[in-house]
């Protein structure tokens, strides 16, 4: 016999695979609290991403308009001038 059979031989004996399920409801249970650990977290980090999403649009939504070059404004007075000029 080879090393290999050999080792596949001593897991055969032991029988790791009936060992762990010996205790079928503690073994549910862990499960039953990574599922809802894995759940709880994954949803966190939608709600992390959509909060960052719309944190990142407001910011791009303020950056531009302070960008945008407001127009002069002009008064009554100042147009009326304006007017006569170009005539």
């Amino acid at each position: 016999m080879g090393k290999h059979e050999i080792r596949l031989r001593r897991q055969r004996l032991t029988a790791r695979g009936s060992e762990r399920f010996r205790n079928y409801g503690a073994v549910l249970k862990q499960y039953g609290e990574e599922r809802r650990m894995k759940i709880i977290t994954r949803i966190f980090t939608f709600i992390f991403l959509i909060l960052a999403l719309v944190l990142v649009f407001i910011v791009v939504s303020r950056w531009e308009k302070k960008q945008t070059v407001p127009e002069k404004k002009t008064s009554q007075t100042e147009q009326v001038y304006e007017i006569k000029q170009v005539v």
